[in-house]
């Protein structure tokens, strides 16, 4: 619990004093400038629905954070980059200056790498939201008593280098070492973070880049973000306070079968052992055994994403392009992504889904191999404390809001299940503002800047009264 929170009283305190705050100012102007030059960075073409690409250690994803570096660093903001590649920006802190200060320090994180023809908003607003919002604290003048701190985190997507969270996971150890070796354009993770200067053997070691002290240090962690879906929008509300989000379970289910002539073989398990046939009848017997699921009150979400067309596992698997019209297919992959925010229903779904996906296979009397390739722990339930701070921060704001769950993953719950040397979790949360059509990871991505500026003023309001 945060340590302002410690108790109903302080708690309390805490919130009924937050509407005596100064409001902090923050132009709307600095946002719209922010998005205009971060449009140029990783721009597949003159506009925004030509999509972007920036790459987890890409030359994109270092010059778009260079371009926040400067901007933090031209308003005062001390920035350093980690072993791997992460940049945090700080208030400066002396302490013979300020012996009121606790040496805690309030955070807000996001990212900017995107997914392959992604948008511009996706991790950018809340780079930009937090940012201006830092910004305002500061020029306000208030005496701090925690520093404030912008974290962007390195390689947030999984569409690069299949690995979700890469850079928040590496800054606390928890990165999975095998993960270096995935393959995007022809470049391996490690390869990219050591072109970018940076040191994946940490990442091979299991080693943070975070000093035990830091991590005891933060006593709070937001972030901000588009909200990916259309709850926002449709309901006309500003602000989205997220109450808890959904963790992945990812793999790759590739099938085994025997090329055989279409018209000479009959067909039936029998006499074919056919890689297509069994893909389809699987992925259908998913969806059902999914909707079984949800029907049964469980929070489930599943996605076949990919089916035979993923670049870098046809380079390895090039008898994918042997198929043929008149041929019984003999190799075939789809991809699974299965979500919920109950540990113990991902849990316990996905062990019924991958001895379905085996059965199936037996069944059609072919051969299946269950590669997983990324998962994160659902994060039940963001700090209380926390989401009642950013209700009132809206509230005095004049901000519609709501309480809502995520559907998708982000660094903050990556952080919020990190353990100080006291044995508490970090205290997080997650502010969504609405986006148009609820699009992402898509060029036609789009928030608009009066959305970012007010979850900016809500995040101002928010570590202003804590810090």
């Amino acid at each position: 619990m945060h340590p302002l929170m410690r108790c109903d009283r302080t708690r309390k305190w805490a919130l009924e004093n937050l509407a005596m705050e100064t409001q902090f100012i923050i132009s709307p102007s600095n946002i719209s400038k922010h998005l205009k030059e971060l449009s140029k960075i990783g721009n597949l073409g003159e506009r925004l629905e030509d999509g972007f690409l920036r790459a987890s250690w890409s030359d994109e994803e270092t010059a778009a954070m260079e371009y926040i570096r400067a901007q933090g660093e031209s308003a005062g903001l001390q920035g350093r980059y980690d072993a791997v590649g992460n940049l945090f920006l700080s208030t400066p802190f002396d302490k013979e200056e300020n012996e009121t200060s606790t040496g805690e320090v309030i955070q807000i994180g996001s990212h900017l790498d995107t997914v392959p023809r992604g948008g511009l908003f996706d991790g950018g607003a809340g780079i930009v939201a937090g940012l201006e919002a830092i910004l305002a604290v500061v020029k306000s003048e208030k005496a701090l008593k925690r520093r404030l701190e912008l974290v962007i985190w390195r390689g947030e997507e999984s569409g690069t280098f299949t690995t979700v969270f890469k850079g928040s996971k590496a800054a606390f150890g928890i990165l999975d070492a095998s993960c270096l070796e995935n393959v995007y354009g022809g470049v391996t993770l490690r390869h990219a973070i050591e072109g970018q200067g940076y040191d994946a053997s940490l990442i091979e070691q299991g080693t943070a880049t975070l000093a035990q002290d830091s991590i005891d240090s933060i006593a709070a962690h937001f972030e901000l973000h588009i909200e990916q879906a259309t709850k926002l929008e449709k309901d006309n509300c500003d602000i989205g306070v997220v109450s808890s989000i959904r963790g992945p379970r990812r793999f790759r289910i590739t099938l085994y079968g025997e090329a055989a002539h279409s018209g000479a073989t009959p067909m039936g398990s029998k006499y074919r052992s056919d890689a297509n046939l069994c893909m389809a009848h699987t992925i259908v017997a998913l969806d059902g055994l999914c909707s079984q699921h949800i029907a049964g009150g469980k929070d489930l979400v599943q996605t076949v994403g990919i089916i035979n067309t993923d670049k870098a596992v046809n380079a390895r698997h090039p008898e994918i392009y042997e198929s043929a019209i008149t041929k019984v297919s003999p190799l075939a992959y789809f991809s699974l992504d299965i979500r919920s925010n109950n540990k113990a229903t991902l849990e316990s779904y996905t062990q019924s889904a991958l001895s379905l996906i085996q059965d199936k296979a037996d069944e059609l009397s072919v051969k299946v191999e269950i590669e997983r390739v990324g998962s994160s722990d659902p994060l039940e339930q963001l700090d209380p404390c926390l989401q009642d701070l950013l209700e009132q921060s809206a509230r005095d704001l004049g901000y519609s809001s709501q309480r809502l769950s995520s559907g998708a993953g982000h660094d903050v719950a990556v952080v919020a299940q990190q353990r100080k040397s006291d044995g508490t979790t970090i205290p997080t949360a997650l502010v969504f503002i609405p986006c148009r059509k609820g699009i992402s990871h898509n060029p036609m991505e789009f928030a608009t800047d009066d959305a970012i500026h007010k979850g900016a003023m809500v995040l101002a309001q928010a570590i202003g009264s804590i810090c």
